[in-house]
């Protein structure tokens, strides 16, 4: 192998390890990636105020018939 090839390759391979690591997105890191069947892994809800409580069941009420 000649010198020029050989630096051309570990050029490259350095290209290729920056780019691979640079397309790892910050959002996308510490993610769960093993789920658990039936077990829900996400946020918490908030809990809905006193006011849209009460819209939600004025709403279901129209509903029963």
């Amino acid at each position: 192998m000649s010198a020029g090839f050989s630096n051309m390759l570990k050029v490259l391979a350095l290209v290729a390890l920056v780019v691979g690591l640079g397309s790892c997105r910050e959002h996308e890191q510490g993610r769960p990636l093993v789920y658990e069947q039936g077990q829900y892994g996400g946020k918490k809800d908030t809990p809905l105020t006193a006011e849209q409580d009460r819209a939600l069941e004025l709403r279901g009420r129209k509903q029963d018939f």
